[in-house]
């Protein structure tokens, strides 16, 4: 579809937004720090993608139709990178500075449908309605993170709990939304009533004048760890609890396409940019960072004179997306010997695998279908004393 209407075109929402390079939320092992005289210095990567019906990897592809291996009655997808360092002081304060980016989507199946066919230059089998609504969301954005110990809940120290807070310095930042109908008559005969909105920096206009040159984000996380038995632990996290993603001065494109369209343009795409009626403002846009939830529960697999070891389920939600993960950990056996995580999600058939050694730790966690994959995870991170 042509340039004006990109704010109500699917390739825009499914493929300019999946182009960034989009985090896996550093999440903290959950285990209490072991008191320590010297600093602690980490560095840790993250790249995780999830989709839902969405073939996640390749929506920045002209042609990501071809890589869906299904449909979803609520085709979702979400990204995130992140790259941080930190140093955490022997009383278990923690300080970083890091660099993050997320982008989701989520949009009904008609409007997938329609994506799909528009991405080819398609037309449908036969005559039918299309129920067409999406959103989605990307922010880029550098700061810094403070972490608290963890803290006493209970007397007996059964029971933890920690936060941290991240303040964000917003580079990127773009929002879309679109909601309305379309109607195929046959005959290449279309009959569309749309509404979109689109804010980003991008967006220009003759009597616009330019956005804010940046934007601040902040986040608040939460933890909490317990051993309710011998042998047991518990931890929930609560990771952007709460959270605010602000720009003041944001340029907004609103259009209307209600209208017949019929032609189209040089390179087989729908023409309908001489329809569209809009208007371009810059405007306040606030927006939260959606909160992902963990509840992880673990048994120790051995006894205390034996090898460590503890099976687990996790259980994690997202952007609307779940997962449930049954995993084993060898346990920490000290730097001189590795450090082995696998782990299985039976749902979306994905398998975990993660090495930790001399301070050094990798993870992989992948669904096995190259471009068409709707999941995979790496991390790579190191630790050490200074």
């Amino acid at each position: 579809m042509t340039n004006q209407f990109a704010g109500t075109s699917f390739i825009c929402v499914m493929g300019a937004m999946f182009s960034l390079p989009s985090i896996a939320q550093d999440l903290h092992s959950g285990t209490p720090e072991i008191p320590r005289t010297s600093w602690m210095l980490s560095a840790t990567a993250s790249e995780e993608s999830i989709g839902q019906g969405l073939p996640v990897l390749a929506l920045d592809r002209d042609d990501w139709p071809r890589y869906r291996s299904g449909q979803s009655s609520q085709p979702r997808a979400w990204r995130s990178l992140q790259a941080e360092l930190s140093a955490t002081h022997p009383g278990g304060w923690r300080f970083g500075a890091l660099a993050r980016a997320e982008a989701w989507l989520q949009a009904s199946p008609d409007a997938v449908t329609v994506a799909a066919l528009d991405a080819i230059n398609s037309r449908p089998e036969t005559a039918r309605s299309y129920d067409l609504n999406a959103s989605s969301q990307s922010w880029q954005g550098q700061g810094l993170r403070v972490g608290t110990p963890w803290l006493k809940l209970d007397a007996a120290d059964r029971w933890r709990w920690q936060a941290d807070a991240q303040l964000l310095r917003l580079q990127k930042f773009r929002t879309v939304d679109l909601s309305g109908k379309l109607s195929y008559q046959s005959s290449d005969v279309y009959d569309f009533n749309v509404h979109s909105q689109r804010s980003n920096p991008n967006i220009t206009g003759p009597y616009l004048s330019a956005s804010g040159r940046s934007g601040l984000g902040s986040s608040l996380s939460v933890a909490v760890q317990g051993e309710p038995a011998a042998g047991w632990q518990v931890q929930l996290r609560a990771d952007d609890l709460l959270s605010r993603l602000d720009w003041p001065e944001l340029a907004t494109d609103n259009a209307v396409l209600n209208s017949q369209v019929t032609s189209r343009a040089p390179d087989g795409s729908l023409d309908y940019a001489p329809l569209i009626k809009g208007q371009k403002t810059l405007r306040h846009i606030t927006r939260r960072i959606g909160v992902h939830w963990q509840a992880k529960v673990s048994w120790s697999a051995f006894g205390p004179q034996s090898q460590p070891g503890a099976i687990s389920l996790q259980l994690d939600r997202r952007a609307g997306l779940n997962q449930a993960w049954l995993g084993w950990d060898s346990g920490d056996a000290g730097r001189s010997r590795p450090r082995w995580s696998l782990a299985i999600e039976p749902v979306r058939r994905v398998a975990s695998l993660g090495l930790g050694w001399h301070g050094w730790q990798a993870l992989l966690a992948t669904d096995g279908k190259g471009t068409n994959s709707e999941f995979r995870y790496l991390r790579l991170g190191w630790q050490g004393e200074f």
